[in-house]
């Protein structure tokens, strides 16, 4: 094989027939590729003379810091953000090498209504002051819609920092929003729920909703939209948590108190699991049409036994992901995303779907 001048990994990548990502790990050394497929790799560099640029090399890495700024993974978020938590891991776990170098900060969602953005509004602060200057990126989901976070994002874009949000969107110069239409999520689950009743009526409550979340009370003002159009003999009550957690006995209290409730949608992964108990206690003297968010392993056990009839699947894993491949795949070429705003698909699980979902759980 002749010398030729300014040969790079895709020269390589072509000429093994290997992938990108494999060559960068054999030649950088990193885990992740065999040992066999290693030795052609590094004999095939070596043969067409590749020598990397490190100048290059450490310009780009510098370009691909970013700040991926979520709730917790555990305790409040362990039945939605660690799902999408999980979706930034599978990302950079297929990119291992490629130089995106991801700083993760966790915050607390413990408190409620417009409370529960004040430790995301401290860790954007923090990670903003930071010694070594803003980062190039940054990947966060606004848990609520105050001016503060509002203003300290458009801080992060104004320094240049290009910014993926998710789920909910902000009106500052963001590089795109990773997002479903929260209304049609919301008609979707009015429109299963209105199916599974059939002609019964009475009341349906909605739990969950905090109004300082654009994408909670998107989903209620959908679902009672739908409801109020195609079942006007159907009512809608909607409760927040704005001044507790999502609590079973309050649930069960409201619903005791009010006869003519006979179904209800939990709007959020968070309140899903305290609506089920509730529901429980009062099973013995009346039975609920449950529909809940998310799919995690309690949601799924309250499928399989009944208790929910069945699953608005938000998809946090593909949020996750996509949210940074987006912004990965534009600090690294300047690829810009197709549309202002990018979807993920919403799935309907009934407990005879719920096998093809298994591996989200």
């Amino acid at each position: 094989m002749a010398k030729e001048a300014g040969i790079t990994l895709k020269d390589i990548a072509r000429e093994t027939g290997f992938s990108l990502v494999s060559v960068h790990r054999a030649l950088s050394g990193k885990p992740g590729v065999g040992p066999e497929a290693r030795q052609k790799i590094l004999e095939c560099a070596e043969e067409m003379r590749y020598r990397p640029n490190v100048m290059a090399s450490a310009l780009k890495r510098r370009q691909r810091r970013i700040a991926i700024v979520m709730p917790k993974r555990r305790d409040a978020g362990a039945r939605y953000f660690d799902y999408m938590w999980k979706g930034c891991d599978a990302y950079l776990q297929e990119t291992l090498g490629l130089g995106v170098a991801c700083e993760k900060y966790e915050f607390d969602t413990g408190a409620h209504g417009r409370q529960e953005g004040e430790a995301q509004l401290q860790t954007l602060k923090r990670v903003l002051e930071s010694p070594e200057g803003p980062p190039d990126g940054l990947l966060t989901v606004p848990v609520t819609s105050t001016e503060a976070v509002t203003e300290v994002l458009r801080c992060f874009c104004e320094q240049g920092t290009q910014t993926v949000l998710i789920d909910n969107d902000a009106p500052v110069d963001r590089l795109c929003c990773i997002a479903p239409s929260d209304e049609n999520t919301g008609r979707l689950a009015a429109e299963l729920m209105c199916g599974l009743l059939g002609r019964e009526g009475g009341t349906i409550l909605l739990v969950g909703c905090n109004r300082y979340s654009p994408s909670h009370m998107a989903n209620a003002s959908g679902f009672a939209d739908y409801v109020r159009t195609h079942r006007p003999d159907l009512g809608v009550i909607i409760t927040g948590d704005e001044d507790g957690a999502p609590d079973a006995e309050r649930y069960a209290r409201l619903i005791a108190d009010n006869a003519g409730i006979i179904a209800a949608y939990s709007v959020r992964a968070r309140s899903t699991m305290p609506l089920c108990e509730a529901a429980l206690r009062l099973e013995g003297a009346r039975r609920l049409m449950l529909l809940g968010s998310d799919l995690f392993p309690e949601s799924a056990d309250m499928l399989r036994r009944g208790v929910l009839r069945g699953i608005i699947y938000k998809n946090p894993y593909e949020k996750g992901y996509r949210g940074l491949k987006v912004l990965s795949e534009c600090l690294r070429s300047d690829a810009k995303p197709k549309a202002d705003s990018l979807g993920v698909p919403i799935s309907v699980i009934l407990r005879s779907n719920l096998v093809f979902f298994e591996e989200f759980i």
